[in-house]
């Protein structure tokens, strides 16, 4: 579990499968998550790639800093961690939160990315979901514990019918032992630059292979939200998965094999 010391403070990531021939993969959580939500994707990518998943400021033993938020500052702590490991280019994979730092990050450095996946994201926060995430900072804001917040947000991150579900068992409850550096004051930072971020501009200026991963019933980044990605995004393609904003959770096989199809499609030549 390397640490890195930056101009910014501590930066905390998971890296496993050095020895893999294939390019690295980078995995961006999303909004309350850290580097854990990928455990299922990174213990399967790193059978052919090199995986690093990372807690980004101020989320899970990342700290924050007393400076504001914004995912262009988010996605400059990330290229000087694949400075550190010595990785030069790497397929970038964003969810949600993590989606919107890697626009930035394809924005501000092009070259080092070899492909790019945008999974329950959007370019800017469509009005629900800004009016969600608003709400969300008020009611942390107000003193709500991790728990509660955890308990509001819950319903709105997976498709109907899917609480109920065997499956979801293992989401139903807060991990009250994980470890998290997370503040109120890093959580509203972290909402204020999602709310604030506009990456509509620039999409056109994306020309690295990317892939849209949607869930068919996302209430948080819609289908719509999608749609904007896949027009703005000169060659984007588009997946269509059934879920609700953790696709990924609802449908795990489906949402690993598009990405493992989609690097293997878009790797360098001997990689």
């Amino acid at each position: 579990m390397p640490l890195l010391n930056t101009t910014r403070g501590a930066l905390h990531w998971i890296d496993t499968g050095h020895d893999r021939a294939a390019p690295p993969v980078l995995l961006i959580h999303g909004l309350g998550g850290d580097a854990g939500f990928w455990s299922a994707e990174q213990a399967a990518l790193a059978a052919r790639h090199r995986v690093l998943a990372v807690d980004l400021r101020g989320s899970g033993l990342t700290p924050g800093t007393h400076s504001p938020f914004s995912a262009d500052a988010l996605a400059q702590d990330l290229l000087a961690m694949l400075d550190h490991a010595g990785i030069d280019r790497v397929h970038v994979v964003g969810f949600s939160m993590g989606g919107v730092v890697a626009q930035a990050l394809v924005s501000a450095a092009p070259t080092r990315v070899h492909s790019l996946v945008l999974a329950a994201t959007f370019a800017t926060p469509n009005t629900q979901s800004r009016l969600f995430l608003q709400a969300v900072g008020a009611i942390y804001r107000a003193g709500a514990t991790p728990k509660q917040i955890f308990d509001l947000v819950l319903p709105w991150l997976f498709s109907v019918g899917f609480l109920s579900d065997p499956r979801a068992a293992p989401w139903l409850d807060y991990p009250d032992d994980a470890p998290d550096e997370q503040t109120a004051e890093d959580w509203q930072r972290l909402l204020d630059a999602m709310i604030g971020f506009d990456g509509r501009p620039r999409l056109p200026h994306i020309h690295v292979p990317t892939l849209v991963i949607a869930g068919d019933e996302d209430r948080l980044a819609t289908p719509e939200d999608a749609q904007v990605l896949l027009d703005g995004i000169p060659g984007a393609r588009l997946s269509m998965l059934r879920g609700g904003h953790l696709m990924n959770v609802e449908s795990p096989d489906a949402f690993l094999s598009e990405l493992e199809r989609f690097f293997l499609a878009h790797a360098p030549a001997g990689g």
